[in-house]
This record gives C-alpha cells, sequence and structure tokens, in this order.
C-alpha cells in the first residue's frame, strides 16, 4: 500500500465508519457527547458525562472539521460540524469550569450539574480532565478564532500549571503515590500546552514562556525518566533497587503515545537533531519489550525485563490495575502505534518503522474492528477474545482511534505536498 492508497484507507475510516458512529452520540439537546457506552460499543449505560471526554470530543470535531474545510474528507460538511463545536465548547465553558481558580468538575450530569467524586470527596478529582477541557478549547478556538474560547484556554492554562508546579491535584482514579514522580504529569503537559501554544499562534501572541514550560518537560521525560537502556519510567523514586512493581513496570502503550508527543515538540520547536536517535531507540526497545510473542499485540503493562510485572507492592489501587489487566490488549495502544511509526519512518526513513508499522496494522486491523457498527471493540483477553471490563473510566472514549487516523492523514497530506 503506497502512501496516498494508506491516507485514502484512513480517510475513509473516519468518513466512513468512526464518524458517522459518534455523531450518533451527539447530545443535541445539552450539547457534548454521551459516551457511556459499554465496551462493545453498542449500549449506552448512563447519561453522566465526564469532562475528560468532553474536552477530547471537541478536540476530535474541530480537527476533523479542519479536514473537511480543507476538503481533505469529501464526504463531511464542515457546516454541519459547527453546531456540534459551539454546542460542545459551550457545555464545558459553562458547566464544568468552576471557581475563581478556573478548575474542572470532573463528572457531571447530562445537563451539567456537578457530582461529588465520591472518594475525594471533591468535584475536581482529576487534572487530566482539565487538560483535555483545554486542549478542546484550544483547539476550537484555533479553527474558529473565538475569541471566548481562547479566553478559556489561557484560563485553563495558568490554572493547570499552577496547581501542578505548586503539586495541588488529584489525579484519579490512580492518585500519585507518596515519595514519587509519574511519566504521565510531564507526559500530558508537553502535548497539552503545545496544542495551546498553536492557538496562541493562531492568534498572533507570543510562546516564549510556553516553549520553555514545556521544553523543561521533556528534557525531564528525555533526561531523568530514561532508564539509559531504551525505557521511560512510568514512575519514579529515589529508591533504585529496583524492587518494587511501581519502580520496575513499564507502560509500552504510553510510552509510544508520548514519543509522539516529543517528536511533534521537538520538530517544531527545535533540538529534534539531539533527541530523535534516542526517541528512536526508546520507541523500538518498548515495543519489542512488550509486543506479545504469543498471541501478537502489546500487552498494557511489561517488567522492565519482560514478560509480566513483578516486584514488591505498596498498596495502591494502581498496582492492583497492573497486576489485573497486565496481559489485556486495549485498543488505544494499538492506534498510537499506527501513527508513531508512520510520523518514525518519515523521519528517519528507517525501513524498520515501516515493517513496524505494518505489524502493528496487521494486528490491529484483524483484532479490534466491530464492522457491524463501523467502531472497535475496546478491550480484548490476550489470545484476542472479546472482554468485557472496566480498564479505566466507565465510557467509551471517541479519541484515541480518530486522534491518530486524523494524525496519520495530516501527515500524508504534508507529505505529499512537500513532494
Amino acid at each position: 500500500m503506497d502512501m496516498n492508497e494508506r491516507k485514502a484507507f484512513y480517510v475513509s475510516q473516519i468518513q466512513d465508519n468512526f464518524l458517522p458512529y459518534w455523531l450518533k452520540f451527539v447530545d443535541r439537546e445539552q450539547g457534548g457527547i454521551l459516551n457511556c457506552i459499554n465496551n462493545n460499543g453498542d449500549q449506552r449505560l448512563s447519561d453522566n458525562k465526564f469532562t475528560w471526554s468532553q474536552g477530547r470530543w471537541l478536540w476530535v470535531l474541530a480537527r476533523v472539521y479542519r479536514l473537511a474545510k480543507q476538503g481533505v474528507l469529501p464526504k463531511v460538511d464542515p457546516a454541519e460540524l459547527e453546531p456540534l463545536m459551539d454546542e460542545t465548547f459551550r457545555f464545558l465553558a459553562d458547566k464544568s469550569i468552576y471557581g475563581p481558580d478556573d478548575i474542572c468538575c470532573y463528572l457531571l450530569t447530562r445537563d451539567g450539574g456537578k457530582l461529588v467524586d465520591e472518594p475525594t470527596g471533591r468535584y475536581d478529582a482529576s487534572i487530566y480532565a482539565d487538560c483535555f477541557a483545554l486542549i478542546g478549547s484550544a483547539q476550537y478556538a484555533k479553527m474558529t478564532q473565538n475569541t471566548e474560547a481562547a479566553d478559556v484556554a489561557h484560563r485553563l492554562y495558568r490554572s493547570i500549571t499552577k496547581r501542578v508546579e505548586s503539586g495541588d491535584f488529584l489525579t484519579e482514579p490512580y492518585p500519585v503515590p507518596d515519595g514519587y514522580q509519574v511519566h504521565g504529569i510531564p507526559m500530558i503537559l508537553v502535548n497539552t500546552v503545545q496544542e495551546y501554544m498553536d492557538m496562541r499562534r493562531s492568534f498572533g501572541l507570543d510562546v516564549a514562556e510556553q516553549e520553555a514550560y514545556v521544553r523543561g518537560k521533556v528534557h525531564f521525560i528525555l533526561d531523568v525518566l530514561y532508564d539509559g537502556d531504551g525505557l521511560i519510567r512510568e514512575h519514579l523514586s529515589d529508591d533504585k533497587s529496583y524492587t518494587r512493581l511501581l519502580d520496575r513496570h513499564i507502560n509500552p502503550g504510553h510510552t509510544l503515545e508520548d514519543a509522539w508527543f516529543l517528536l511533534e515538540f521537538l520538530e517544531e520547536y527545535g533540538e529534534l537533531d539531539k533527541y530523535l536517535p534516542r526517541i528512536a531507540q526508546i520507541a523500538k526497545r518498548t515495543f519489542h519489550l512488550g509486543w506479545d510473542e504469543k498471541y501478537g499485540g502489546l500487552l498494557r503493562f511489561v517488567d522492565r525485563e519482560g514478560g509480566a510485572p513483578r516486584g514488591d507492592c505498596i498498596g495502591t489501587p494502581y498496582e492492583e490495575l497492573v497486576k489485573d489487566t497486565w496481559d489485556m490488549k486495549l485498543w488505544w495502544p494499538h492506534s498510537e502505534l499506527l501513527y508513531i511509526f508512520s510520523y518514525l519512518y518519515q523521519l528517519t526513513g528507517d525501513e524498520e518503522f515501516e515493517a513496524l508499522y505494518q505489524q502493528s496494522a496487521d494486528y490491529a486491523f484483524s483484532t479490534f474492528p466491530n464492522k457491524e457498527l463501523g467502531e472497535w471493540v475496546q478491550i480484548r483477553q490476550r489470545d484476542g477474545s472479546p472482554q468485557d471490563k472496566l480498564v479505566a473510566l466507565p465510557v467509551k472514549d471517541p479519541f484515541h482511534i480518530l486522534r491518530d487516523f486524523i494524525k496519520v492523514v495530516e501527515l500524508y497530506e504534508k507529505e505529499g505536498k512537500a513532494e
């Protein structure tokens, strides 16, 4: 399959399968999307709304809107997406963001009533929700030049970075263990703040402050969390004995997703030449460590030496998640593989990345698609059979697969124009 054929394949996936599926779940009365759906994708379980998913949906709508305006998605009418973007932003801005500190409520009712997170007794149960509200608002502002959305993005940026740097934030349902720094926080900030920077630039605003902030997070990931041997540590403590599960485990999908966050920033703002060899090494090592040689596919968690995660536990919910779900095959890491290996092949010309893309695509498209619905079954057991189990939020999310398909299409669109 050459570049044009591959691009056409992903264009078809977006406009013929995934977008029509998700448009069925748009809340045309209250705004946003109703995505508390079962893993199979054929039954809505609740009308509640996670801010996490509403922000992600707004990002998807805005990015699809751009491709439709450019004529890349000929079956999608951008005018039909405009009210959906407007209503989703309105829901986020009016219902989720609250108080003088511009904090996002984690979970809301269908009409926007704020729900307390029971384990913490707080509305703001996860700063990741704020990050996704920011990327959605920023992308919407960039696409439409909506100044109110830009102002929301400004306020969320200030709120998120202030709370992160002071340590005043939550990450439910998996709190950061005492004595640890986690990969997820600098990782999400690299992507979130770059989205905000892209929006600022579209309004002619300076991004020097944000560039320095993100570069610090990039260096922390690639110089501190990097173990010197091709792996990124998910949890970092002062204990160098590697006797604990938290210190030993690797999250292959997380690392490979972050690889393209890092590459996109470095390509746009400098230091790509310095770090590209390291990121390429990380991508190869992580993939081979996480790939299931028996059944195919990427394992959810592995030990730093391969196989099932092992080591002493300190009694956290996250450790239970690792032990219970390590050998599952989840939809989202496999969609990330499709973009990161396409991107690395474009940057390096290394044929191994093309081979890894093909290996990943063969597994993903033979394992996850639900052809009756036009979407993917989210969770599979190790042998590829369906698994009806909660692994994070009780939702089916429109984000990862559509985002990666959009990214692949944009990559080939850019490459085609450069030739």
